[in-house]
């Protein structure tokens, strides 16, 4: 393991590298308001230079989230896109709000260009399969395999979801490895409670 860290909502506002202004923050929670930048956490997790870009890495993230907002239809509040970026591309995963749990899975893969806002954005089979019951998750768990690069969301309450995501991209990881969060638009909100990322590096 090269890497494990809790990011509680006090942790966020002092280590990010950025997070928007228009935010407000309890002891349990960080939200995002209205009409904030698309952009609104970037946190670096490795340093350039400390990898190769053949190293065997497992990245887990866990995200625990407000379950309050994206529950009602026209609350774009769960619109949330959760990855990492090698400071030029990115992977990582989509979340979308229980409403749309007929037309799309709880969560999905994409991939895009990082920056203030994510670009070139592609989805990666945001079919939903067999989700449509779901209420909406308080926690998400992404794993993503860098050297592959696939990926899974998982969602553990109601006999479980999995979705896969295999990358076109490949990170490469001695430019070094930051965790990002995008919202969708600017009118939505987004609410996170803590974050814990672990890096696992293999040897073969």
């Amino acid at each position: 393991m090269i890497f494990k860290e809790k990011m509680t909502p006090s942790w966020l506002k002092a280590h990010a590298s950025y997070i928007d202004s228009s935010h407000s923050i309890a002891s349990d929670q960080i939200t995002f308001n209205k009409g904030s930048s698309s952009v609104i956490l970037k946190n670096p997790l490795v340093p350039s230079g400390v990898l190769s870009d053949e190293s065997p890495l497992t990245v887990e993230i866990t995200v625990a989230n407000d379950v309050s907002i994206g529950q009602s239809a026209g609350d774009h509040g769960f619109n949330t896109r959760y990855g990492l970026s090698d400071g030029t591309d990115f992977v990582g995963f989509k979340t979308v709000e229980q409403t749309k749990y007929n037309q799309k899975a709880p969560c999905f893969g994409i991939e895009g260009s990082a920056g203030e806002e994510l670009t070139d954005i592609s989805r990666i089979d945001e079919d939903v399969h067999l989700a449509g019951n779901m209420s909406f998750p308080d926690q998400l768990v992404f794993s993503l395999k860098l050297e592959r690069p696939r990926g899974w969301c998982f969602i553990a309450h109601e006999g479980g979801f999995t979705k896969t995501a295999d990358y076109s991209k490949r990170l490469k990881l001695s430019q070094g490895l930051t965790f990002e969060v995008y919202t969708g638009k600017k009118e939505e909100r987004v609410s996170i409670k803590y974050v814990k990322v672990i890096i696992i590096k293999t040897d073969v």
